[in-house]
């Protein structure tokens, strides 16, 4: 295993850790999360690799490497939003946890983004900047190094905000706004085809996603998800 490949690795960990430590702390771990951390990760696994293969029709052995990038974290956090609603209905929760994965998700990428530098895949567009980072042939925007230090500041934040929010699930939608904004614009240093009005593919998603935050922080209960 490379270096990347373990920080990578190492970021799903953190994850796990954060996950745990806050449903201890909502008193919360003895409600099924534990399922809805493994079907939140199985989901976000598929959704990731799922997004890669639709937009780059990667070969099967290629998406399972996990150095590929790809549209990892986009199809990550809509596959894993997706398998956990779906295993909540199933388990009869009706509690929101989604607080539970917005601090696991930004404690993860801050580590697991380190893994994409060194794996050299979620690449940045070219550039002659100072700040350049030499990867795949070129000298280029440090995306992923950019990436790892806003899932930093967004999950110290929501650490700290945490016991401050009105309901349950807003820490959610806060995560939301906060991960979609900071893509949407971390996607102009990036190479990725523009589709309309000179947006990607994954800036289109995230005007979705932030769509939807904006609906759920308008409408969100303590007793739904």
């Amino acid at each position: 295993m490379t270096f990347g490949s373990s920080l990578t690795a190492l970021g799903f960990l953190v994850g796990i850790v954060v996950y745990y430590i806050a449903s201890k702390e909502r008193k919360m771990d003895t409600e099924g999360t534990g399922y809805l951390a493994l079907c939140g990760l199985l989901g976000g696994v598929i959704g990731a690799k799922l997004g890669q293969w639709s937009v780059d029709a990667a070969p099967v052995m290629v998406m399972l490497d996990p150095r590929s990038g790809g549209r990892t974290m986009l199809g990550g956090v809509l596959g894993g939003w997706l398998a956990v609603e779906l295993a909540k209905k199933f388990l009869g929760i009706r509690r929101s946890t989604g607080d539970l994965f917005a601090l696991a998700l930004a404690a993860g990428e801050a580590v697991g983004r380190l893994g994409c530098h060194f794996n050299q895949c979620c690449f940045g567009a070219p550039t002659t900047g100072f700040f350049a980072v030499y990867q795949n042939e070129a000298w280029r925007h440090p995306t992923q190094l950019l990436s790892s230090a806003v899932a930093l500041v967004l999950f110290t934040i929501l650490w700290t905000v945490r016991n401050r929010m009105p309901r349950e699930g807003q820490l959610f939608c806060l995560y939301l706004f906060g991960w979609a904004t900071a893509r949407f614009f971390l996607e102009f240093l990036r190479t990725n085809d523009r589709l309309i009005f000179g947006l990607t593919l994954a800036q289109i998603s995230c005007l979705g996603i932030l769509a939807l935050a904006m609906v759920f922080w308008r409408s969100w209960k303590t007793t739904k998800s």
